[in-house]
């Protein structure tokens, strides 16, 4: 019926959604009567359910490297925390990038959930860097 691939139709139709229910947010959800709280929750909810729609269950990947990367900002010391975190997201989307490659997806291309981890990892790696400088300038 369709000549483009179901994972390119998935993610036109998320992005045309997402524009949608950025007018829905603006107008439903403004800052003047809606708490912070509430509009973070709402947008952590729609974008993990549009990951989850474009992605399946692959999307889970990013709260997994979300949460290791928090873990390792809380519980490394300030002096390293910036460079095991970079060592820990590099090495979580290595380690999802070879299996995908070699082991589930070997010799054909799809929409994977590795282009948006490597996203995800240039975000969460600037985060640490930025946190660990702008503590150390305080020092």
């Amino acid at each position: 019926l369709c000549p483009l691939p179901l994972d390119s139709v998935n993610f036109v139709a998320c992005q045309l959604f997402a524009l949608l229910m950025a007018v829905w947010f603006r107008i439903y959800l403004h800052p003047s009567k809606t708490s912070p709280f509430i509009r973070h929750v709402v947008a952590t909810l729609l974008g993990f359910y549009l990951a989850l729609f474009c992605f399946g269950w692959y999307s889970l990947h990013f709260l997994v490297q979300s949460g290791l990367s928090y873990s390792v900002m809380v519980f490394a010391g300030l002096e390293n925390m910036h460079k095991y975190c970079f060592i820990v997201t590099l090495g979580y989307l290595i380690l999802c990038q070879i299996t995908r490659v070699y082991v589930f997806d070997y010799g054909m291309y799809s929409a994977d959930f590795t282009g948006p981890m490597m996203v995800i990892t240039q975000k969460i790696t600037s985060m640490a860097f930025e946190i660990h400088d702008g503590k150390n300038k305080c020092r």
